[in-house]
């Protein structure tokens, strides 16, 4: 097989152009054109989906039939292509997420949540007992379910429902105080 930067000829009558299916041949190809949208920021499965994509471009538009040069070329062009669709459509979605979390935050918090802040707080001190160390434990010191068994002296199990309760007080209690 000549090297990519040696010119070869055109597919002829007794010699027939590469095909998709010639696997041997444009393995090369596929491996310089996944390295190259690894480096353009892909990540490892869109470089293989995107890689995929360009074959496909290739394959359709006959191009796989050009010298190998020209073939990693077009190759190339046709991956960057895709990356940038790719690109551009994932902007526009960051960009409506973006727009509807603001729009969601302003309806839902207009004070920049002052209100639920000041809710919370007053529910967490209003909280006695094991259901107040609990919270301070895990929420206050970041203990694990396994410290605050042993600090409460229950079991782990006991800790994850009586911690599950509480939150769901807790949530019932700000949802009153914030209506």
């Amino acid at each position: 097989m000549p090297a990519l930067d040696e010119p070869t000829e055109l597919a002829t009558p007794d010699r027939p152009a590469p095909q998709a299916g010639d696997g041997a041949e444009l393995q090369p190809f596929v491996d310089k054109i996944h390295r190259f949208l690894r480096c353009l920021g892909a990540s490892r499965t869109e470089a293989e989906d995107l890689t995929q994509e360009a074959f496909l471009a290739a394959a359709r538009k006959g191009k796989l039939a050009l010298p190998p040069a020209a073939r990693l070329s077009f190759l190339r062009r046709a991956a960057r292509f895709q990356w940038l669709r790719t690109r551009r459509r994932s902007r526009r979605e960051e960009a409506a997420i973006a727009e509807l979390s603001l729009q969601l935050w302003e309806h839902e918090l207009p004070d920049d949540g002052e209100a639920m802040l000041q809710a919370t707080r007053a529910c967490v001190r209003e909280l006695t007992g094991r259901a107040g160390l609990a919270v301070g434990l895990a929420y206050r010191d970041g203990a694990s379910r396994t410290e605050i068994a042993g600090a409460l002296g229950m079991a782990e199990n006991g800790v994850k429902t009586l911690l599950a309760r509480t939150r769901h007080w807790l949530q019932r209690c700000i949802t009153r105080r914030t209506r």
